[in-house]
Parts: C-alpha cells; sequence; structure tokens
C-alpha cells in the first residue's frame, strides 16, 4: 500500500509512473510541455460528492434523535472515500515525477483512456448506491419514529401533566375558577358544620318536595332539613355555568349528532341543559328514562361535567403548587386541595362498548387542532372494539342491537390522566383522574376478605360517581355494585405518597360520602335501584330522584288478541314472598296447564333461583319440559326450541336473563304463565306477541296468558298496565283481573 501511495510501481525489469498509466494522450503531452496537467481536465477529475446544506430552521423543527442520527451520517460520509477520489490523488502525486517515466508508459495511453470512463462511472454508481442508502436510512428513521411516537406522546403528557410546574395559563383560568359563585367552590370548598354531619345519616331529619323539571318531569328533591346549600341557577349559558372555554369550543363539534333532531339553539339540547345544571349544582341525581334513544345526550352531558370537574381541580393544582415554592412557611389550609388517592371520577359502564363510546367523546371534547395527545389510543381501539364483525342478525329490536353492538365483554377497567390538552389511557389507578370500569373488573380488583390481594384504596377519595345503563347490571350481578359500594371512602392501608399538608379537611375527617355527587342513569324502575339511591347516597347538597308515571303501560303494544288473567297473591311480608309464590304457583295456578289439552306451555320466570327450584320440582314430578336460561349451551337451546315447538315437550321454562342477552323469539307458544312480572316492561308485550305466530295459522280463542303478582311488584304492574291501573289493582279486594288485547282494542 505505500508503494501505491507513492504512485509507483515495479513493472518487469524497470520503474513505470503509476499515474501516466491512467491519464490520456492529450493529458501527457500536455504534461510533458507545461508540467501540469490542463486545468479544465483538473477540474473535471476534481470530482467529490456534493455537500449537503441544511436549513438550520426545517433542522430545529426535527426531533433530537433524527437531528442526531443526520449528523452521524454526515460524519461518517465525510470519513468515507470514493475510488475516484483515491485516483485523483495518485494522479496528483504523479506530477512530480520523471519525463523519462511518462515517455516509458506511451503505450498504455490509449488504454487509459476506457479506464478512465470505467471509473467515472463506478464512481457515478457509488454516488447513486450512497443516495439510495441515505433514502433508505431516512425512511427506517420515520418508521422508527412512527413506532416511538407512543413514548413521545407520554413524555409530553408527563410533562404536562406534572403538577409541581407552574403554568402561565392554568394560573390566569384559576383565577376564574376562584370566582365564588362557580358551583365548584361551592361544594367542593365549602366545610360543612360538624354538628350538621350527624344529622346527614339520619334520613328522618330530610325533607322532600315534588318539582316539575322541564324536560325531564315530575321529581322528588330530598334535601337536609337544617341546611340549605346554595343552588346553581338555571341557566343556558354555559359560560355562566363556569364551564371551562377549551370544552365549551368543542362542545358544538361533540354533540353535533345530537342537535340534529333538536331544536334547542344553545350549544345542549333541550334534555342536556336540565340534566347539566343538576350536574354542575353537584346534586345526586336518579334519571330512570335513560333508553337507548337518551344514551348519547347522557354521555355526552356528564363527560362535559367530568372533564369540567377535573379540569378545574388540576387548575387549582397547579397554581397552588407554584405559589407554595415560594413560600417557607408551613402551608396555609387553602392550601388543602387534594384527596387520599388521586382518582376523582368513577364511571361504571356494563360493557366495553360503553367505555369505547365514553372514551370517545372525553377525547372530541378535549381535541385541540394545534396538538393534543392520547395515549395508547391503538392498544384501546384493539381491546375496546369487536374483533370479528359480526352480521346483525334479523328480527332483533331496536334497544337490543344499540345495547350489544360492539364489543361487549363484562370485565375490563381503564385508568385515564387528563390534562390539559391530552389524554392518557391505562394510567395506573393512583395516577389516573377518571376511572372506567365494569362492575365485575371492580370486583375482581377488590376482592373479597382474606383475599391476600386486594386493593380498593383508589376508592377512598372519589368525588363524581357516575353508574350509567345501571338496569343492565342487574341482569349482570347487582352484588357487585353492594360490594363497590361497601368499600367507597374507606380509609387507606397505604399513604401512596399523598403529602397530607395538601389533603382537604373535610377528606381527613372521613366526611367524603357527604360530599361525593352520584349520578345513576336507568331504563327502568327496580326495588334494588332505590335501595341503593336511599342507602349510600348521603350528598349534603340534595339529591333528586325522577318520579315515574305510566299512562297506558307497554299491555298497550299487545296486537295478539289475548286474554290476560292477572291473580293477586297475597302475603304479609316480602322475606316470605319466595316460597308464597311457589306454594301459590304449584298448588293453584299449574294443575290448570297439565291437561293435554293445554300443551305448548311457557313459563316465564325472571328470577334464575326461582328458575332452579321450578326445575327441581318439575324432575321430581316428571312433568315434560324443558328449559333454557343463561346458562344452557346453543346446542340445549336450539334442541329445546324444536322439541317445543313440535310439541315433544308440554312445558318449557325461559328465563328473563336468556331473553335479554339473546332476545330468540320462541315459536310454538300458545299459553303463557308469567311466574313473576318481567323486570323490563316492554318484555311482556314481546313474549305475548310470540303467540300470534304470522307462518302458522291459529284460533286466536285458544291462546292464553297468565300472570302472578302481589303487592310488592307495583314499580313492574304499573310499567305493563298504567299506573292507575296498577294502583287500583293492588289496592283492590279482588284477586283476579283480566285484560284483553288486539287490534281492535
Amino acid at each position: 500500500m505505500g508503494r501505491i501511495a507513492d504512485g509507483k510501481r515495479k513493472r518487469g525489469r524497470g520503474t513505470t509512473d503509476f499515474a501516466s498509466k491512467n491519464i490520456s494522450k492529450k493529458q501527457k503531452k500536455h504534461l510533458e510541455e507545461f508540467g501540469e496537467i490542463h486545468p479544465a481536465d483538473d477540474r473535471k477529475q476534481d470530482r467529490t460528492k456534493y455537500q449537503k446544506v441544511e436549513d438550520e430552521q426545517e433542522k430545529k423543527k426535527l426531533p433530537k434523535n433524527k437531528r442526531q442520527v443526520q449528523v452521524e451520517e454526515s460524519d461518517s460520509s465525510s470519513d468515507e472515500e470514493s475510488a475516484y477520489n483515491q485516483l485523483l490523488k495518485s494522479v496528483h502525486s504523479g506530477e512530480q515525477s520523471s519525463d523519462s517515466e511518462i515517455d516509458n508508459d506511451e503505450s498504455s495511453g490509449e488504454d487509459s483512456e476506457e479506464s478512465e470512463d470505467d471509473i467515472e462511472d463506478a464512481a457515478e454508481e457509488d454516488d447513486d448506491e450512497e443516495e439510495g442508502a441515505e433514502k433508505d436510512e431516512d425512511v427506517e428513521e420515520k418508521e422508527d419514529a412512527e413506532e416511538d411516537t407512543d413514548d413521545e406522546d407520554e413524555e409530553q403528557i408527563d410533562e404536562e401533566d406534572d403538577e409541581s410546574e407552574s403554568d402561565e395559563d392554568e394560573v390566569a383560568e384559576e383565577k376564574q375558577d376562584n370566582d365564588e359563585s362557580d358551583p365548584f367552590c361551592q361544594h367542593i370548598e365549602v366545610d360543612i358544620p360538624e354538628a350538621f354531619v350527624e344529622n346527614l345519616a339520619d334520613k328522618t331529619k330530610w325533607t322532600k318536595s315534588e318539582k316539575m323539571i322541564p324536560h325531564i318531569g315530575k321529581c322528588i328533591v330530598t334535601q337536609p332539613a337544617d341546611f340549605s346549600p346554595v343552588a346553581a341557577p338555571v341557566i343556558n349559558d354555559l359560560s355562566a355555568a363556569h364551564v371551562k372555554e377549551s370544552l365549551m369550543k368543542n362542545l358544538k363539534v361533540t354533540n353535533s349528532t345530537c342537535l340534529e333532531n333538536s331544536s334547542s339553539e344553545g350549544p345542549l339540547t333541550a334534555l342536556q341543559q336540565p340534566l347539566f345544571n343538576i350536574f354542575n349544582s353537584y346534586q345526586d341525581l336518579l334519571y330512570t328514562k335513560a333508553d337507548y334513544t337518551q344514551w348519547e345526550e347522557i354521555r355526552t352531558t356528564y363527560c362535559l361535567h367530568i372533564l369540567n370537574h377535573v379540569l378545574k381541580t388540576r387548575s387549582k393544582v397547579i397554581t397552588h403548587n407554584s405559589k407554595i415554592k415560594s413560600k417557607k412557611d408551613d402551608i396555609p389550609d387553602e392550601y388543602r386541595d387534594q384527596g387520599l388517592t388521586r382518582p376523582k371520577v368513577l364511571v361504571v359502564l356494563p360493557f366495553r362498548n360503553a367505555a369505547y363510546q365514553v372514551v370517545n367523546t372525553l377525547c372530541s371534547l378535549l381535541a385541540d387542532d394545534k396538538q393534543s395527545f392520547v395515549n395508547n389510543r391503538k392498544r384501546f381501539d384493539k381491546e375496546f372494539t369487536t374483533l370479528e364483525e359480526e352480521s346483525k342478525r334479523a328480527n332483533r329490536p331496536d334497544d337490543f342491537e344499540a345495547m350489544f353492538e360492539g364489543n361487549i365483554d363484562d370485565h375490563f377497567r381503564v385508568g385515564i390522566g387528563i390534562a390539559k390538552k391530552s389524554v392518557k389511557l391505562y394510567t395506573e389507578f393512583y395516577k389516573a383522574d377518571i376511572i372506567l370500569a365494569s362492575p365485575l373488573g371492580l370486583r375482581t380488583i377488590i376482592g373479597s376478605e382474606g383475599e391476600e390481594k386486594r386493593d380498593y384504596d383508589f376508592l377512598s377519595s372519589i368525588e363524581v360517581l357516575i353508574f350509567d345503563q345501571a338496569d343492565t347490571f342487574l341482569m349482570q350481578n347487582w352484588d357487585h355494585i353492594t360490594h363497590l359500594m361497601e368499600h367507597l371512602h374507606l380509609q387507606p392501608k397505604d399513604a401512596h405518597g399523598v403529602d397530607f399538608s395538601r389533603v382537604r379537611m373535610w377528606t381527613l375527617n372521613g366526611w367524603s360520602k357527604f360530599y361525593r355527587q352520584t349520578l345513576v342513569f336507568s331504563s327502568i324502575v327496580f326495588p334494588e335501584l332505590n335501595g341503593l339511591f336511599n342507602k349510600h347516597c348521603h350528598n349534603y347538597a340534595g339529591k333528586i330522584s325522577l318520579k315515574h308515571h305510566h299512562n297506558g303501560g307497554s299491555i298497550c303494544q299487545i296486537v295478539t288478541q289475548l286474554p290476560q288473567v292477572f291473580q293477586k297473591l297475597r302475603c304479609d311480608s316480602y322475606y316470605q314472598l319466595a316460597d308464597a309464590r311457589f306454594q301459590f304457583f304449584i298448588k293453584k295456578v299449574l294443575p290448570q296447564f297439565t291437561d293435554s289439552v293445554m300443551s305448548h306451555t311457557m313459563v316465564f320466570i325472571p328470577s334464575y333461583f326461582d328458575f332452579v327450584r321450578i326445575r327441581n320440582h318439575f324432575k321430581r314430578e316428571t312433568i315434560n319440559c324443558g328449559v333454557i336460561s343463561e346458562y344452557s349451551s346453543d346446542k340445549s337451546v336450539s334442541r329445546s326450541r324444536t322439541q317445543f315447538f313440535q310439541g315433544k315437550i308440554h312445558f318449557l321454562l325461559y328465563t328473563e336473563r336468556f331473553h335479554f342477552f339473546r332476545r330468540y323469539r320462541i315459536r310454538g307458544i300458545k299459553h303463557l304463565i308469567c311466574y313473576e312480572l318481567p323486570r323490563y316492561p316492554h318484555f311482556y308485550s314481546e313474549i305475548s306477541n310470540f303467540l300470534k305466530d304470522p307462518r302458522k295459522r291459529q284460533n286466536d280463542s285458544d291462546l292464553s296468558c297468565t300472570v302472578i303478582y302481589s303487592k310488592y311488584d307495583m314499580h313492574r304492574l304499573a310499567g305493563i298496565v298504567g299506573t292507575e291501573r296498577a294502583s287500583h289493582m293492588i289496592k283492590s279486594d279482588k284477586n283476579v283481573h283480566m285484560f284483553v288485547t288486539g287490534e281492535n282494542t
């Protein structure tokens, strides 16, 4: 290599200039005359790669990792030398050689021209390969950057959500939040008297009054007798209601679907306006007319409320952090702005599809054209949407399609961190502001007494509790709801990094349940729901519950010419009702349908415990029957339906929960027995219409329906026959009431 660098090497007996072999005859002649290569030829041969000049401003816009990669590429490219550049060095070194050496190589001049062209072509190919490699590296960098987007977003969210840093915008907004007319300040920052707290647990010291709320209906308002909180005024201007400006900007777009069918001129519909006024006053609400047509309106309204609540809390914490830095003394009580744990909002939902809609609404309300982040969105979409698209089954009601559209898994829980312009999904519970979970998902993490791995400390400082589609919880397992309520606001086992100097005094005193706002939405009224609202809701701001009045009931939706006999079961105690009903059924009702003439009889049973009891009785008495319940396999269901339609089995035991989750049409029914009134009033009309089979000619006079009810079934009976008729049937001395429905009734 040393000899090649000097431009000389040995050939045969003598020495020959290495450079002279790689120049043309014209160049040789000019070299002999003037002692150097012609300047024009020199510029042509002095060919180097162009240096890429980058705009500094554009370079600053790039992420740090990309800038570093480009600097490393430029350094590495400057060190690499092509074969053509090495050849030029050897040519310049050959200029100092003697003329005799040049003359000795005249015979090789013609070959040098061809070699020069080959070298130039090779150099051009090298340049093309290098440019292609640079493009490939750029593509790889882009792919890597896309893969690391979630990590970068997470870092940016963490930086933005760092409450230890002061933000001038947050400080300015906090000044607005300190307005004494803000319902948030009136409720959260008010310390109720200690003597008054003792009276809150005594329900006899609460007063009740009726109030007509537009677009909602007649409501019952319950408030403490000795304390009258300042109620939020009924206003339609969200800015006067102290809603964050960023939320108001995006509300019109988020709520556009609801506003299409509304005559309201404001950002909220006619139903949303009174609902938000109740939410914003921090009163508890039991709304039992939330059918599937109102789900989107209700969801958008409570998402607006909880985001407004979380952002105001965040704004105060950040502002107080900045003020505390400048103080060396003890922290005053006015800076107490936190709970024992960070989660402030808990939204309980039945299925993943409902949680997916809530997250979409939250992200839409926080969306910003300039800069907004949703961390872990790809993972969330993957886990909360349907993996396999299922075709919609025919002959399914609209409420069924709305309930079971999408992912209907009922075991999930997600923590959500909220910043000013970002949403961070799958946040650890003790770093989250909002928790979305199903009853089963909460039950598995709360656990039971005696279990080693259980955690419920994150429920200690919940300020807003929402039950959406609460009637569905009854079809799942209501025990999970009662178990959840028993573990709210308990003393945490661990500190979880809390600064006790910043914890509110009413939280330290164990009064969190008196400040918690509970919002319950259901499509029906049932005793378990009323018990939850009366027993576990102690909000000192008061609570509002909707008073139902059914005009006609679902019996008006029956098109079959069907005589319906309602038989009253008399029982003095609710605890004896199950036994009394069973004895009434097997002694007075069942004997009327055991004859072969009364075949094709279906027994509708709402409770699974009653279903098991009746099934065991039929087995003991060797009564020919088929069974369909929520635990039956598809094969068993198909066999029972076929045998019942063909008349091979006399009775068919059918549960309400199976009808809720599957909504099959049962053919071949001639006689219907309602062991107990269904919880959903429209189920009664649906099943009654099954008796009229459009595919089969039959005599309507052979059809019958028998219903067993008691004085404890007032809510269910009112939903079926109407409030006025139900009241008359409960108070009447008669034990049998008959209705005949049909097309002309």
